[in-house]
């Protein structure tokens, strides 16, 4: 894995921390001492501050894990042709192994439910191009070969492929009912398990829309613009609409014993060649539950 520096004089063990979420800080450090991790070719310290033009490789042993088995895990399949599948995922679902955990998780049942898979991003993550959050529901593509995977790669990173997220937030809106939030986001320098808005981090940028509000809370239609990690957690909790249920970035008590955010990836769309295509996956049933409590109409969503 090659990284081209974007921010200068920074550590390059929390450079890479905050690029890659699957690796500890001390994972890191071990890895630059052994000479896994090296810039522009070369052995440097964990303290080293990265410059322009800086190139950082990394050695991808150091993500491997043995013994990725196939598992028959139910999967909602949206949309399948030869070369890419579309996935509805469910709550509490894992997009791939990392650390201890190597079962369960939606690689694992691609590799049942799928003959080929691409194997651009290693043999632990085959067919995934790009990743939902545990806990958030909805739409993901799974590319079955590496000719797919690297072009929706690229149209991933030249910000060509439409995502629109449906949440429940708390607090309501009164004046900017639709906006941008367009706030830069890194890794916390307190708790590395969270991002925060950083005027050093990576530019995110968030389109918003309120489809719906009672008293206390919203139904937000979201749309993203980049894909950072927490992107809309994060951004939401910095207008002070943290999304409902999530106990990351929300510190609002609330009765509903949710399994996380209530937040879902509704609707994707993209172009390859001349083809369009555009898929939709409506919410889960703990999603629609909360909707029916706080009695907001979900069908004043308008494609």
């Amino acid at each position: 894995m090659k990284i081209n520096v974007d921010i200068l004089n920074e550590r390059l063990d929390k450079y890479i921390s905050d690029k890659i979420d699957d690796l500890s800080r001390s994972d890191i450090k071990r890895a630059i001492d052994s000479g896994n991790i090296k810039v522009n070719g070369k052995n440097q310290k964990p303290s080293y501050k990265i410059k322009q033009n800086d190139e950082i490789t990394i050695n991808d042993e150091i993500f491997s894990i043995k013994d990725i088995s196939p598992e028959n895990i139910d999967i909602k399949i949206v949309y399948e042709n030869e070369d890419f599948a579309v996935i509805n995922k469910d709550k509490d679902v894992i997009v791939h192994p990392s650390g201890n955990i190597v079962s369960g998780t939606l690689e694992n049942a691609l590799l049942y439910h799928f003959d080929k898979l691409s194997d651009l991003s290693g043999e632990d993550r085959k067919g995934i191009v790009h990743r939902l959050d545990r806990n958030t529901t909805g739409l993901i593509i799974i590319a079955k070969n590496n000719k797919i995977h690297q072009i929706l790669k690229e149209k991933f990173k030249k910000r060509e492929i439409y995502k629109e997220y449906i949440t429940i937030v708390h607090g309501n809106f009164y004046d900017k009912l639709k906006d941008t939030i367009d706030k830069p986001i890194a890794r916390s320098t307190t708790n590395r398990k969270k991002m925060a808005i950083d005027e050093n981090g990576r530019k995110a940028i968030t389109n918003y829309e309120v489809i719906d509000q009672v008293e206390g809370f919203a139904l937000v239609k979201v749309i993203i613009k980049t894909g950072r990690t927490h992107q809309i957690r994060v951004h939401m909790r910095s207008i002070n609409h943290p999304v409902v249920g999530d106990d990351l970035y929300c510190n609002v008590k609330e009765s509903f014993n949710t399994k996380g955010q209530i937040l879902h990836c509704r609707k994707m769309a993209f172009q390859i060649d001349d083809k369009k295509y555009e898929f939709t996956a409506d919410v889960d049933d703990e999603f629609k539950h909360i909707l029916e409590i706080l009695k907001l109409d979900y069908n004043k969503i308008k494609d």
